[in-house]
C-alpha cells in the first residue's frame, strides 16, 4: 500500500461547494488538496440548471409538494417520479420526509434556509470576483411563466408566499413577457419575474474555475475515490482510498454530494441521504443569423409552473432541466426522462430543434428535510461535514464556503450552525 504525503486540509469532492470551500481555505493560507473521483465539475454541478434561486426559501418537505407529488409519483412522464424498483429501499426516506413537512419542523427549515440565503447571492458575487469568474455570473432576475388560470394561481400564491419574507417579485403581463421573449408560446399568459435571482453562463466552467484558483494558490488535485476515513485517538485523519492510496489531514472536509453518506457511516454516523437523479439537455444556439436563434434567445432564465421546468440561456447552448426521479445510485437513465424534455422545451418555444442536444443524468443528494449536513462532526477532532445541498448547491455555495471556513479557522461564527448538525436526525 503506497502513501502519499500528508497534507494540512483535505477536502473530499471537487464540485461546486467543495471546490469553494478549498479556495476560502486556500485564500487563509492553508495547504489544501482536493480529492475527487472524477475531473473538477463532472458531477452534479456539471448538470446545474445554472439558476441562483436565491427566492427559494421554502424546504421542498412541506405539505403542498406532499399533496402534489402522490398524484403522480409513480406517472412514467411526471415531472416527479419514483422508479418501480427503488420503491421499497426509499420508503423510510419518505416516511421521513413527510414527518419534516409537518408545520413545526417546517418552519425550522425556513427559517434555517432564510439564514443561509440572507447573505448568499453577496457570498457569491465576493467569492467570484476574487476567482477572477465573475463574467460568468449575471444578477438579472428570472420569470415564471404560466398558461393557464390554475398555473397563474399558483405562481402568485408563491410570490405572495416568497413576499411575506421579504422576496421582491413583479406581476408581468402576456404582452411584456413576449416583448421579452418573443419565442414563447403564445399561450403564455403572464409571469412573475424575480428580479434579485441570477444565473450563471457556465456551471462546469465555475467549478473548473475555482479549482484553478485554488491552484493559483499553491492548493493541489488529485484524483481518486475516497473508501473510508479513520481517525485514531483524535490524531490526523486517515483517508483510505480505493486505488489503496493512503492520505492524512489534520483536517478533512467531506463535501462529496451523493456518495458522502458511506463516508460519514465510516465515522460512526448515521445520515438518512437518499439521492435525486436529476437530467437535462442542452440545445447548441443556431449559426448566427438564423431564425431559430431569435426563437431560441432568452436573456435570463424561464420557469414554467405548469410543466415544472426552467429553460436557461449559456454559453454552451439553451439548457432545461426540471425532471428528476428516485431510483438510487445503480438504476440507469431513463430515456423517457430525455424525450420528456425535448417535448417540453419544444411545446414551450415551438419550432426549437432538438435533435443536435446533447443530454445527461446526474447524482444530486437529498435529506428528507432538505437541509444541507454543515458543521463539525462531534466525535472526530478535525473533521467538518458540508454536504447535501439538494438544489440549492450553486446558490449556497458562496456561503457554505465562508461558514465552512471560518468554522475550520476558528473565526467567529456568523450564522448558528445547530440546525444544519449532523447528529440532527437522531430523534427520527
Amino acid at each position: 500500500m503506497s502513501t502519499m504525503s500528508d497534507a494540512d486540509t483535505i477536502v473530499i469532492g471537487a464540485g461546486l461547494v467543495g471546490a469553494a470551500c478549498a479556495l476560502r481555505l486556500a485564500q487563509a493560507g492553508r495547504e489544501v488538496l482536493l480529492v475527487d473521483p472524477n475531473a473538477p465539475g463532472l458531477g452534479a454541478s456539471f448538470g446545474n440548471a445554472g439558476h441562483i434561486a436565491t427566492e427559494q426559501l421554502v424546504p421542498l418537505a412541506n405539505p403542498e409538494v406532499i399533496r402534489a407529488s402522490w398524484r403522480y409519483l409513480l406517472a412514467a412522464e411526471s415531472p416527479l417520479r419514483l422508479r418501480l424498483p427503488y420503491l421499497l429501499p426509499i420508503l423510510p426516506w419518505l416516511a421521513r420526509f413527510v414527518w419534516a413537512a409537518r408545520p413545526a419542523g417546517l418552519a425550522r427549515g425556513v427559517a434555517a434556509l432564510m439564514a443561509l440565503q440572507r447573505s448568499a447571492l453577496t457570498d457569491l458575487q465576493e467569492l467570484l470576483v476574487q476567482a477572477e469568474l465573475a463574467h460568468l455570473l449575471h444578477v438579472d432576475g428570472y420569470l415564471r411563466v404560466w398558461e393557464s388560470s390554475a398555473g397563474a394561481e399558483s405562481a402568485k400564491k408563491q410570490a405572495a408566499q416568497m413576499q411575506a419574507h421579504g422576496v421582491r417579485s413583479d406581476a408581468l403581463s402576456a404582452a411584456a413577457v413576449r416583448a421579452e421573449a418573443p419565442g414563447l408560446n403564445a399561450e403564455v399568459a403572464g409571469a412573475i419575474c424575480y428580479p434579485d435571482t441570477g444565473h450563471v453562463s457556465d456551471p462546469h466552467a465555475l467549478c473548473v474555475g475555482l479549482v484553478q484558483a485554488v491552484q493559483r494558490l499553491q492548493g493541489r488535485y488529485t484524483k481518486g475515490q475516497v473508501v473510508d476515513l479513520f481517525q485514531d485517538r483524535r490524531g490526523p485523519v486517515r483517508l483510505t482510498l480505493a486505488d489503496g492510496r493512503v492520505l492524512h489531514g489534520r483536517q478533512v472536509l467531506v463535501s462529496a454530494g451523493a456518495w458522502s453518506r458511506p463516508l460519514v457511516r465510516s465515522l460512526g454516523y448515521r445520515v438518512p441521504l437518499d439521492t435525486e437523479r436529476g437530467y437535462h439537455i442542452t440545445v447548441p444556439w443556431p449559426g448566427a443569423g438564423e431564425h431559430a436563434l431569435a426563437a431560441m434567445q432568452l436573456r435570463r432564465p424561464v420557469a414554467s409552473t405548469e410543466r415544472s421546468v426552467i429553460l436557461t440561456p449559456m454559453s454552451v447552448g439553451l439548457r432545461m432541466t426540471g425532471t428528476l426521479e428516485f431510483g438510487g445510485l445503480d438504476l440507469p437513465p431513463d430515456p423517457t426522462r430525455y424525450a420528456l424534455l425535448r417535448r417540453q422545451l419544444q411545446a414551450l418555444l415551438p419550432g426549437t430543434d432538438t435533435s443536435a442536444a446533447s443530454q445527461w443524468m446526474g447524482f444530486r443528494p437529498s435529506l428528507p428535510d432538505h437541509l444541507p449536513v454543515l458543521g463539525a462532526a462531534p466525535r472526530h477532532r478535525g473533521v467538518f461535514f458540508a454536504f447535501d445541498h439538494q438544489h440549492l448547491g450553486l446558490t449556497l455555495c458562496g456561503v457554505t464556503a465562508r461558514l465552512i471556513s471560518d468554522l475550520m479557522l476558528e473565526r467567529p461564527a456568523t450564522v448558528d450552525l445547530a440546525p444544519y448538525h449532523v447528529g440532527r436526525f437522531k430523534a427520527w
